[in-house]
């Protein structure tokens, strides 16, 4: 599960390994002037969205139809000299959701002890060659090992592990297969360029074959050696202090080796734990994959300058699975529901925003027709103003995600993430604080329905900040599921500053820059 980004060296973001991650919390809030970072912090999730979703040559794609950042050029910070830029992230992988799978170069499929939950750092180095954005690094931090992979010409690779290049790194390809990140493989003379079996495992193979050469003189001399290769396939990834612990078990019935253990324990389990951890690489690799790929496609963009409301609509025999990040295809979103959908949703809105809308049929054409609370008239939407057009579809959007009933999945616990670009555009300052509070309703009801659910929204809005302080003092909101990012330039720079602001438990914020709305110091 995706826990924090951090950007480096994209438009005003810096190159600068100690720069913050930002946390992403189930409410997560990026405030700042205009220009200050805050936009192109946001839009990297959509640009995330379309770059796994379509079929490139390279792992950014930098032009498509949620977002536009040009190209790597454009994109690069434009005063850094450096020519990578940088995307990482912090993931908690909890890898027996994974082990029911089965891939081609999976774990083996004999291990059965390992971490619950893993958390990962990951840090993806794009540069340009030739026009197109290709991978040039990729580091994994884990646990408190460093994995670097640098990719060079004609598909091969250098691994540095803690910094010590590998002997391996002779035989190590990289090879992308429309993933966002590369796929790392060995090859002989052999086999070089040949997808197979043994060049998709010679990571673990390699990195396992040490581990029973170190591991074999523990053991009594004729300890068989399928014995110990089957107990090493069964460790898994663990932390430094649980080896012990995973050892005992594994090999519970070796007495030489559980004696030798007693006296050397700080030796064997420092060994074990580096080198499982390397021999799992290139599968923790295509796990991560997955689970990057999965929460990208699940991104929910809405755009700032949502679509004007239209009188009426022509029909159309198209599947609307989401809102359109610009709202335009609301109205046949709404025309695609049941009516026991239309019923549920138009009670929702009534509930949290005191209107309702219907789809009305009008011959070969509908139009969305809306009724507020004070009136018992409907009105057609494109006669009530700018700000129905505008709140509706991310209503909608979030509404659809966190009330729809979803098919079962094998893996659980998938994020489904919103980054929506100043909701209260348009809005009277009543329905900002009201969106707010829906903001911390369908949070609350996703953690019921054991939904992840992350809403980042880029505001200029002071109500909707003071909204959710009034939602914490009231019980209705816990502080520690609201992140409040500033985002700042200082005097004469280009490069932006990221601090961060907080709730405390009665609602009041902590760490806010005086002045920061209204512009007084």
């Amino acid at each position: 599960m995706l826990q924090s980004i951090r950007l480096r060296n994209l438009r005003s973001f810096a190159d600068d390994d100690h720069s913050p991650y930002v946390d992403l919390k189930p409410l997560t809030v990026l405030i700042g002037k205009n220009s200050s970072g805050k936009s192109s912090f946001l839009r990297s999730l959509p640009l995330l969205r379309q770059s796994v979703e379509a079929n490139t040559t390279g792992p950014i794609l930098w032009y498509s139809s949620y977002v536009d950042f040009g190209a790597f050029s454009e994109a690069k910070k434009f005063d850094s000299k450096k020519n990578i830029i940088y995307f990482d992230f912090k993931f908690d992988l909890k890898i027996p959701d994974y082990l029911s799978h089965t891939y081609p170069f999976d774990w083996p499929r004999t291990r059965k002890i390992s971490s619950e939950y893993i958390l990962i750092t990951v840090k993806v180095g794009v540069t340009e060659t030739n026009k197109k954005t290709v991978a040039k690094e990729l580091i994994l931090n884990i646990h408190d090992s460093e994995y670097k992979f640098i990719f060079k010409e004609n598909q091969k690779c250098d691994l540095f592990i803690d910094d010590n290049l590998q002997e391996l790194s002779e035989e190590l390809r990289f090879i992308t297969m429309n993933n966002f990140l590369p796929l790392i493989i060995t090859a002989s003379n052999k086999s070089e360029h040949r997808f197979a079996e043994d060049n998709l495992n010679g990571m673990y193979r390699y990195f396992s074959e040490k581990l029973y050469i170190e591991l074999k003189k523990y053991f009594q001399g004729n300890t068989s050696e399928s014995t110990i290769k089957n107990g090493i396939a069964r460790i898994g990834v663990n932390e430094r202090s649980e080896i012990k612990d995973v050892l005992e078990k594994v090999f519970k019935g070796n007495k030489t080796f559980i004696r030798n253990l007693e006296k050397k324990e700080r030796i064997i389990c420092e060994t074990v734990y580096g080198l499982t951890l390397s021999a799992n690489i290139s599968s923790l690799l295509s796990t991560l994959n997955q689970e990057m790929e999965r929460t990208f496609s699940n991104v929910k963009y809405i755009a700032p300058l949502r679509a004007t409301a239209e009188r009426y609509y022509r029909h159309q025999d198209l599947q609307v699975k989401e809102i359109d990040h610009t709202g335009s295809n609301l109205a046949m979103l709404l025309r695609s529901f049941s009516t026991k959908e239309n019923e549920r949703f138009a009670q929702w809105t009534s509930e949290n925003f005191g209107f309702k809308v219907r789809v009305e049929e009008l011959g070969l054409h509908y139009a969305l027709q809306i009724q507020t609370e004070d009136d018992p008239k409907e009105y057609n939407i494109n006669d009530m103003g700018f700000g129905f057009s505008q709140i509706l579809p991310i209503v909608a959007s979030i509404w659809m995600e966190t009330s729809k009933p979803k098919n079962g999945s094998r893996i659980r616990n998938i994020s489904i993430i919103f980054a929506i670009e100043q909701p209260e555009l348009h809005l009277h300052p009543e329905y900002q604080a009201k969106l707010a509070k829906m903001f911390v309703l369908v949070i609350n009801a996703a953690k019921e329905k054991n939904i992840s659910l992350k809403i980042i929204f880029e505001t200029h809005s002071n109500t909707m900040i003071d909204t959710l302080g009034d939602c914490i003092e009231d019980g209705d909101l816990e502080a520690q599921d609201v992140n409040i990012v500033l985002f700042a330039k200082e005097f004469n720079s280009s490069t932006t500053n990221i601090k961060f602001s907080h709730f405390n438990n009665d609602g009041f914020l902590e760490e806010w820059p005086i002045g920061f709305f209204s512009g007084r110091r």
